[in-house]
């Protein structure tokens, strides 16, 4: 439902409760704060819709700014926004998978909203000058939630590797693709999303995850929050899919996804396809533009005999 019509309804349903609570109460500091809690509660609504829209604006801008076009792809339960920069149809494909997003407001605090605050792999994603490069938002980012009704917290807390969200990047992917191989960029929980649509598609010839979420499992005992129980978990598709090439690279720094969930799943993949990489004092969010060039630029093989 759109702000300002639930703003309408929500106006309309207390009018007369205020009304008659100004003209029966006896105590002016009980009325005045009433009202004032009423106003704070209508600023809150309005802000976080303000909020929304300026994240919204701002990856349009870049994406503007950079050639892409925004485009509402349907993939199965959800309508996903993707920002497509393609030139030939007929030449290879790219696929950035966005991260969680702003999926909690503090620790333990869920946001109403996943919407990323920061569009990072947005910005890394107009810096690859391949012929087609496209930018997936995950489930409930960026699109108006009218037009996905099904989206609720779940999906950005313990659903955010569900089977329906899987299945919708995979088939929103497949609907762009034109029936080519293509390669996979995922940040943070897309990483895992990533190594998760491989697993299905056998289309995928490369995968690049960067500050990935590879093993939920002990992501979430690390930080000591509650299990994903509705999610499927990355590194249980490890030797699956261990003859595709893969680069995880991790930062030194960061302390949201540390390095030892990718060497994990490195570790459980157990091939020569499968390598990782640690850039020294970067952090899960930062900086990351200064290194990109270099790491998709590097052709991504199977580095061993």
């Amino acid at each position: 439902m759109k702000p300002s019509i639930f703003l309408s309804i929500f106006f309309n349903s207390i009018k007369y409760k205020v009304l008659c609570f100004l003209k029966t109460t006896k105590n002016i500091f009980y009325a005045y704060r009433f009202l004032l809690s009423l106003l704070c509660t209508c600023v809150l609504i309005s802000s976080c819709s303000t909020n929304i829209a300026i994240r919204s604006k701002e990856a349009d801008s870049i994406s503007a700014t950079n050639h892409f076009t925004k485009q509402l792809v349907k993939g199965g339960d959800f309508t996903l926004t993707t920002y497509q920069r393609i030139t030939n149809k007929d030449l290879p494909y790219v696929f950035y998978i966005e991260g969680d997003g702003y999926a909690f407001n503090g620790r333990y605090s869920i946001s109403d909203n996943p919407t990323p605050l920061h569009p990072m792999l947005l910005k890394l994603a107009s810096l690859d000058d391949r012929p087609n490069v496209v930018y997936i938002a995950r489930p409930c980012q960026y699109t108006d939630m009218d037009l996905n009704p099904k989206c609720n917290e779940s999906y950005w807390t313990d659903r955010r590797m569900s089977e329906e969200v899987v299945a919708s990047v995979n088939m929103a992917i497949e609907s762009i693709n034109n029936r080519q191989n293509f390669s996979l960029i995922g940040y943070s929980g897309g990483g895992g999303i990533a190594v998760l649509i491989a697993a299905r598609n056998n289309r995928v010839k490369d995968i690049i995850t960067l500050a990935a979420n590879l093993n939920h499992v002990s992501f979430n005992r690390h930080h000591n929050t509650k299990p994903m129980i509705g999610s499927l978990n990355p590194i249980d598709y490890a030797v699956k899919i261990r003859n595709i090439p893969q680069l995880h690279v991790s930062g030194s720094a960061d302390n949201i996804v540390p390095t030892f969930i990718a060497e994990e799943y490195i570790k459980k993949s157990d091939s020569p396809c499968v390598e990782g990489c640690i850039f020294n004092g970067l952090h899960h969010q930062n900086n990351w533009d200064l290194y990109w060039k270099n790491i998709f630029n590097k052709p991504i093989t199977c580095y061993k005999n």
